[in-house]
């Protein structure tokens, strides 16, 4: 915890983006296992949560949400963690109250959802203590909370031990700038029923580590893309996504880099060169020709996107 100011001031407010699935998820080593499951995010602006903590004496976190029925448990849980840690470190006096969420991200199809809810009532609860927390606070208060938590206090591309809470690896600066088109293979689905990572062994993950860290420092979007594609296969015997193949190869006709999955959910993302948007739409009309569900804007991701 860092940078606590002298009071709190009342009502807090923490805000959170959303992500649109995965670069690359499976197990690798790591500073603090031998071995982990972790996982590198796509982040996006477009989607995510707003907070609202209003501490009123009351000795309980109690939610209300905006825009429809929300599962808030997790996020009401993080809270309560949020406040039981300040009370810990220096803020006696902050109390429960209620956690107002508003959410823009569709629940369950590989968004986060969830994430984005959990991160932004840590925010605003801190805020209403009137306290700065740093990234690994931050992690493991998510983490302790959901279960499973991306990586989402960062836009950097980041190696992250979902499911434990630390950092495996600064992959670099930011990622190549690309067009991501999305489409949706299935619904939704429950994150942590499925098993950690996909098939493949510690072997093969690690080298696609490597090539990532490789195309990040040189800039290199089909390199990315290549890496997103082989993880996204791999993970087929986790989380099967219908048509998968069909999708790849239609991406590959129409002129994309290659292919993106949200690992625990069904978004796809059809990566392309960071040229002309009219030329991306044109590829992205050819394969919704084919019958898939595709945007009809490219969403801009890495680079200063």
């Amino acid at each position: 915890m860092t940078g606590r100011r002298a009071a709190s001031r009342g009502r807090g407010t923490g805000r959170s983006a959303g992500h649109h699935g995965e670069l690359l998820q499976g197990r690798f080593r790591c500073p603090v296992f031998d071995e982990c499951p972790g996982l590198v995010t796509v982040p996006i602006g477009t989607v995510g949560s707003v907070a609202v903590f209003t501490p009123d004496g009351d000795d309980r976190v109690r939610t209300r949400t905006d825009g429809g029925a929300q599962d808030l448990e997790k996020a009401r849980r993080a809270a309560e963690a949020t406040i039981a840690h300040l009370r810990a470190h220096g803020a006696p006096g902050l109390t429960g109250g209620e956690l107002r969420v508003t959410r823009t991200a569709a629940v369950g199809i590989g968004l986060g959802s969830s994430t984005a809810d959990v991160l932004a009532a840590v925010r605003a609860v801190a805020d209403s203590g009137g306290v700065h927390l740093d990234t690994d606070t931050v992690a493991r208060l998510a983490v302790g909370a959901e279960g499973a938590s991306d990586p989402l206090w960062s836009d950097r591309p980041i190696l992250f031990a979902h499911r434990h809470g630390h950092v495996i690896e600064e992959l670099g600066p930011e990622l190549p700038r690309m067009l991501l088109v999305r489409c949706v293979l299935g619904g939704p689905v429950d994150t942590l029923a499925l098993a950690p990572a996909g098939t493949g062994d510690v072997e093969e993950y690690e080298e696609l580590r490597a090539l990532l860290r490789r195309a990040v420092a040189d800039g290199d979007a089909a390199g990315v893309a290549a890496v997103a594609t082989r993880s996204a296969r791999l993970n087929q015997s986790r989380h099967y996504k219908p048509d998968l193949d069909r999708l790849i190869a239609a991406a590959e006709r129409a002129g994309a880099l290659g292919v993106q999955v949200a690992h625990s959910g069904n978004v796809a993302g059809l990566l392309f060169a960071h040229t002309l948007p009219d030329r991306v739409r044109r590829a992205a009309d050819r394969v919704r020709a084919e019958g898939f569900r595709v945007d009809a804007e490219p969403l801009p991701i890495g680079g200063a996107a």
